[in-house]
This record gives structure tokens, C-alpha cells and sequence, in this order.
């Protein structure tokens, strides 16, 4: 509360945005712009005028005048999603992971970590509505709850009503104007095929407000010169900015170039501007922008970014879009409101539903369900055919849990998908048996085996009648595993009560496809992928993937840090461009939200300047690096496919995943590289250890039976041909 009223009073006092700012009690420091990031759109500030300025709104006003603390946190309510809901849903007490539970059950906000949770608790525990109880309870106080009764609250009943409504209510289109309609009509799927991928800088941001301004100035014509200094005097944007804009623009066909130096509003872009509807926006960006159309047909459910852009990547294998491409269209949808987010999910809406039917869209690729690459053996070949493997894996899962006609579907995906995630997998299926038992090695001395019970259904719902918890003790006695798992598309909550009771995790097809994906970004072990199928929470994975983020972007900011300093006259003329740990925490504190603490600088350093890697050199308290940032990634890469090279012959231990892009020795050296066993060359060693597992007799030395190694094969989905 101290630290907002400074910052309230020191803009009262200087509505300057590009200035710097010190909080009480900091030792520097930071850029003004960077301290309005942070706090967002709370409803305290608003922005005007050139030079930037941000004045106090009335509300704000009010406050430092008062000092009100439940007018504050009303006022937080009225602009940021479950805030008074956070206060109501903790009731007598809750955990935060409670708390963050109900979040995502009852609310559809599917955080990935406790941070949204902690940061609404944090603010109510510095006005004195809540306390944290020694027990991990947050409990509301009195001035809590009398609060509480005074705030209007939006409730999980009125968000279900909400989205009903949203799904029956129709929409009427409206009618292209005759150019547009004329040019939808005529586009063939070649143009549509030749669609530009990125979407490009936009000065003002891709929104219609931004596009309308600068398309209408440019109308009737302007000078190259002129449309530069228009975008760069209405947005506070660069000059170079700004022509990168312009070019943004014309790759748009919203501005065509009529002169030497003359540009002008396509014809197209014209009838955009005098209609004023933004679904003659998107009409117009589908002939340029590719997928566009196509991502707001896959918005039919709800989905996050992830999900999404695995969707697109099966339908449309040779678009290359990334996460971040589809993220870039997804907010276009949104702004143009023919998407709307719920959480961290995105749906379209009813107009947007009529639209994306009216659209002409790109053929899908027409994939084999069945044949999704299933190791990662062939993943440089098939980066090489721009076939993204995780992406491919996460929709099959998907895709194959609802497809109740061919259940063995599933269950390839599913052993596809945990030898991706470098698990060992046993295929059974059949009368009496488990579909799969998954074993994670963990260590040397100790292995879990998990019986994996693949459930699918054509309307995405299991049920308790579709699941007969007897028997899953009788197959994890069977296959002498110690856990089970429940896998399908979604599950009725009786499935997960009875569940509970059986001490059966649950996990879903779409739970799973993330984990892949993220996988793929960020690799986990075995031992820290436990938790995934132990438990069936998906979230109890967060704190990890959290952690090996974290550390990994350390690394990149300590070596970027460094490198700057190295190359920086007055580091080199004053320190040599070396840096301590201190040195390297000033630098990099105003990069992170949460700035790097020593342990993590220091852990950072010293793989740094292992020999390995070499990359950075210790001279009593202070360090040097030793080359640019590209060099020593680059060290790293080779480090990595040196391991992989020696690995050779390990992969029966499960296979990690290949997220790099493939170098030409790759692809061709890819058949040197062993992943499952080929049909005539079965290692006896993996042969042997499976017989055991599974209780048959096996010698240990000499020529195994055929019939032994038939069945070896047929558990692990090979051809026993």
C-alpha cells in the first residue's frame, strides 16, 4: 500500500511517462514505462498526449485523497477478473492451491501456476481482508467479509448461462461489399497456399482503431515520407518503426504503392473503410494472412494457444506457424470480436462461427490418423518434411480419444506419446489385460510400473458405467505394476470420485497433448514426470517446469549480460568488462519480474565455466566471458549431439524428445540412429528384461525363441510379420 501511494503521488506530482521512478526504499531507479506495465489496467491511470503522459483517474484521485482501502479494492474488482470472486471463494479457509483449483474448476481460468492466485491474496492481505493462517489457510477477516457483502460478484452459474446463450444466439452476417465479395469468391487454393505467415509490425498494435487510422490517412495518397511521420507522430513510435508499419501494411494489401514515392488504400482496403465492420477486416487480412480464417475454424471448442497451434499443425503441416503466429491471430479475433478469452482459453463467438463458415479456407492436409510418427528416430526426417512431431503427437491424442469406433487408435497414440516422453511402453490390450504398462526409470535401483486403462468416447465424455475399477487392481496385479492411470477425453465426476477411492489417477487426452507440447519446449525427466501419472494433475508438474524455465532463462540473461558488458567502452575501460555476481543482479533486476537471486547467478556461472563449456572465465570474485552468445550456444548444441551419438542403443529407456532444427548430416545419417528395435534385429537384452518383467521363462544366453520374440514385438507395437 506504501509503494502505491508513492506511485500515485509521483505521478500526480509528474504525468511524464518516459522518466524513471524510485519505489521507497529501493537503491535505484526504473524506467516509468516499465512501472506501468507492471501494474497494468487497474482502472487508476489513463493515457494522453504527445509527449506520453499518465494522469491519476478520478477513482485513484479519490483514494490517495482517502485513503480508502475498500474503495481500492472494489475499484481493483470492477477491472480485474476474480478479484472480489477470490475473496468470496476462499470462505471459511482455503490452501492456495485451493484456491487455484476453484479458479480453474468453477471460473474456466486454467492459470498454470499460483502466481494470479498469490497476487490477488497479496493485495487483500495488505488492506487487512485476509490472514495467512500457520496451517497454509488464507481466511477472511472481519472487514473481509463485511466487503464482501458490498460487492457485486460474478459466479460460475452466470459465466455457464453466459456461454449458453453465446452458443444458441444466432448471428446475422453481414453482406460483403462487392469487391471483397467478388475476390473471396475467385481465390483459389493456390493463393490461399501462398498466404504471408507472419503477420508483421503494426504501429498502434493490430487493432481496427490503429488500422483504420492509418489506411483513412493514407486514402486519397501520401509520400512515403508522410506516411512515416503520420504513424510515427500519432503512436510515439520510432521512425524505423514506422516504415517497417508501412511495409506491414502493403504485404497487407491494405496500402499499394501508385507513384515513385506515392502510396495509396487498395481498392479492397477502401470498401473496409466505408462498410466499418470488422468481419470486412478479416475477410479482407484471410486473402493475405495465412491460416487466419482457418485458426478462427479451429476456435470451434475452447482452446489455448498451445492446443491451437498443434490443431493448425496437423491440419496444415506445411504452414509453419508458431505459437506465437497463431497468439498474433487468436488477439485479432479477439479484438475484432469474433473470439472471445475465457482464462487462458480462447472460443469463438457466434458471429465468428457464421463467419469462419462463409470463408473460403485452405485444404487440410488429408493425414493418415493412424500413422502419426510414433519415435523420435525419424523426428530429423520429418522436421526435414516441416512436420512438427510434438504438435502431430498432442492432436493425435486428442483426436484419437474420441474416436470410440477404433479404440486401438488410442491406444497407439498413448504408447507413441509416453516413449515420446521417454517412458518405457508395454502394449498388452486384449481380454483381462491393461491397454499399456508404462515403466518410468528413475534411478538405477528404482522403477515405477504404472498400468495404463485407455478409455475413449465419441461425445468426449467417460462415465462411472464405463469403468470397472475391479479390474484395474486385477491388472495391476496381472502385470505387476503399482499404480494405475485412467486415461480418455473427459471423465464424469463420479469417474473421479469412485477414482479417489480406488487411489487411480486420472488424467485426459488434452491434459496429456499439453504436456507433450510443453515437453517438446522444455524437456523434464522420467523421475519429474512422475507426478503426471501418480497423481492425474497435470498442475503438479507447474513448480518444476517452472524451475527449469527459470534457470534456463537465467542462463540466457547472465550471458547476455556479460557479453554486453565486454563489449561496453566504459565496463572495459572501468572493470575490464568483467562483472561479479552484484554487477550481473544490476543488470539484469529490471528484466524479470522477479529479479535473479545469487544462488541462481551463481549456479548459472559455474556451469558457464565448467569445462564443458568454457564459456566464462573465474578471476577471484569477478567473471569473464570468453565468447559471443551464439558460440557458446552453439558449444552446447555440440555437446548435446555428442551424447546422443554415444546414447546409441540406450532409447529402449525411453525416447527424448528432438526439438532442433535438423542439419543436412542429420538427414542423412538418420538411419545410424536407433529408436525401437527394426523387426529383424531385436536386441535380447530389452527382450530378456521384458520376459522377466513379465514372469516368463527366458534363458540367459544362447538364441531366444521365435515365438518369445513374436511376443516381445506384439506388447510393443511392432510388426511380429
Amino acid at each position: 500500500m506504501d509503494n502505491l501511494t508513492a506511485l500515485l503521488k509521483d505521478i500526480n506530482a509528474n504525468p511524464l511517462v518516459d522518466r524513471s521512478f524510485t519505489w521507497p526504499g529501493a537503491a535505484s531507479p526504473i524506467p516509468m514505462r516499465q512501472v506501468l506495465h507492471f501494474v497494468g489496467s487497474c482502472g487508476l491511470f489513463t493515457r494522453e498526449g504527445r509527449p506520453s503522459r499518465v494522469l491519476l483517474t478520478p477513482e485513484a484521485r479519490h483514494f490517495l485523497e482517502t485513503g480508502d482501502t475498500d474503495y481500492l479494492i472494489a475499484l481493483l474488482h470492477a477491472h480485474v477478473r476474480f478479484f472480489g470472486e477470490t475473496l468470496e471463494s476462499i470462505g471459511e479457509g482455503l490452501t492456495y492451491n485451493e484456491l487455484h483449483q476453484n479458479a480453474i474448476a468453477a471460473y474456466g481460468l486454467n492459470w498454470k501456476s499460483l502466481d494470479q492466485v498469490r497476487r490477488r491474496v497479496h493485495w487483500m492481505r495488505g488492506t487487512g481482508l485476509v490472514e495467512c493462517w500457520t496451517n497454509g489457510k488464507i481466511v477472511p477477516t472481519d472487514d473481509g467479509q463485511a466487503l464482501l457483502a458490498r460487492l457485486s460478484l460474478v459466479r460460475p452459474s452466470d459465466l455457464e448461462s453466459q456461454r449458453q446463450a453465446a452458443a444458441n444466439l444466432p448471428a446475422e452476417l453481414p453482406e460483403a461489399p462487392r469487391l471483397l465479395a467478388e475476390r473471396l469468391d475467385s481465390v483459389t487454393e493456390e493463393e490461399l497456399q501462398a498466404r504471408k505467415r507472419v503477420l508483421g509490425y503494426l504501429a498502434g498494435g493490430a487493432s481496427m482503431a490503429a488500422l483504420s487510422r492509418l489506411v483513412d490517412a493514407a486514402a486519397a495518397g501520401l509520400s512515403r515520407n508522410e506516411i512515416i511521420q503520420f504513424s510515427a507522430e500519432t503512436f510515439e513510435v520510432s521512425k524505423s518503426s514506422a516504415e517497417q508499419s508501412l511495409n506491414t501494411l502493403q504485404g497487407l494489401d491494405l496500402l499499394a504503392q501508385v507513384g515513385p514515392d506515392r502510396f495509396a488504400a487498395t481498392d479492397l482496403a477502401v470498401e473496409w473503410l466505408t462498410s466499418g465492420e470488422a468481419v470486412d477486416l478479416i475477410r479482407h487480412l484471410h486473402l493475405s494472412l495465412a491460416l487466419l480464417g482457418e485458426t478462427l475454424d479451429a476456435l470451434e471448442s475452447e482452446s489455448d494457444s498451445g492446443t491451437l497451434t498443434a490443431v493448425l499443425a496437423e491440419k496444415y503441416p506445411t504452414s509453419d506457424l508458431t505459437r506465437k503466429d497463431v497468439t498474433a491471430r487468436v488477439a485479432l479475433l479477439v479484438e475484432t470480436g469474433l473470439a472471445e478469452r475465457l482464462g487462458n482459453v480462447t472460443r469463438r463467438t457466434a458471429l465468428g462461427t457464421t463467419l469462419a463458415i462463409s470463408l473460403p479456407l485452405q485444404k487440410s492436409h488429408n493425414v493418415r490418423r493412424d500413422s502419426v510418427p510414433s519415435e523420435v528416430g525419424t523426428a530429423a526426417a520429418e522436421v526435414g518434411q516441416g512436420l512438427p512431431l510434438a504438435g502431430q503427437l498432442a492432436a493425435e491424442v486428442v483426436n484419437a480419444s474420441t474416436d470410440s469406433a477404433n479404440y486401438q487408435r488410442f491406444e497407439r497414440a498413448l504408447a507413441k506419446a509416453f516413449r515420446y516422453l521417454a517412458m518405457d511402453v508395454e502394449v498388452h490390450s486384449g481380454p483381462a489385460k491393461t491397454d499399456l504398462v508404462v515403466t518410468l526409470w528413475l534411478s538405477p535401483t528404482s522403477r515405477r510400473r504404472i498400468a495404463v486403462e485407455a478409455k475413449t468416447d465419441g461425445a468426449g465424455l467417460v462415465t462411472d458405467q464405463d469403468v470397472r475399477f475391479m479390474r484395474l487392481s486385477e491388472h495391476r496385479a496381472r502385470h505387476q505394476a503399482d499404480h494405475s492411470v485412467l486415461i480418455g477425453p473427459g471423465f464424469d465426476i463420479r469417474v473421479f470420485r469412485e477414482a479417489s477411492k480406488e487411489d487411480v489417477a486420472v488424467l485426459t487426452a488434452k491434459q496429456l497433448a499439453e504436456t507433450i507440447v510443453r515437453h517438446s519446449e522444455t524437456p523434464l525427466y522420467p523421475h519429474e514426470l512422475a507426478p503426471l501419472l501418480l497423481t492425474g494433475h497435470a498442475d503438479a508438474l507447474e513448480q518444476t517446469w517452472s524451475e527449469t524455465e527459470r534457470r534456463t532463462e537465467a542462463l540466457a540473461l547472465v550471458v547476455n549480460a556479460m557479453w554486453n558488458s565486454a563489449n561496453d567502452p566504459v565496463d572495459i575501460e572501468f572493470g575490464a568488462g568483467a562483472l561479479d555476481v552484484r554487477d550481473i543482479w544490476r543488470e539484469t533486476k529490471s528484466l524479470l519480474e522477479t529479479p535473479l537471486d545469487k544462488k541462481e547467478i551463481e549456479e548459472a556461472l559455474a556451469f558457464l565455466s565448467s569445462p564443458c563449456v568454457a564459456g566464462v572465465v573465474k578471476r577471484g570474485t569477478d567473471h569473464t566471458i570468453t565468447a559471443p552468445p551464439a558460440l557458446i550456444a552453439s558449444r552446447l548444441r555440440s555437446l548435446a549431439s555428442t551424447i546422443e551419438a554415444k546414447a546409441v542403443g540406450t532409447e529402449s529407456h525411453g525416447n527424448a524428445p528432438t526439438n532442433r532444427i535438423a542439419a543436412p548430416s542429420d538427414l542423412s545419417n538418420a538411419s545410424l540412429r536407433k529408436t525401437d528395435p527394426p523387426s529383424n534385429d531385436i536386441e535380447p537384452a530389452q527382450v530378456r528384461a521384458w520376459a522377466k518383467a513379465e514372469g516368463q521363462p527366458v534363458n540367459t544366453r544362447g538364441r531366444l525363441p521365435e515365438s518369445l520374440v513374436r511376443q516381445y514385438k506384439r506388447a510393443h507395437g511392432l510388426s511380429a510379420d
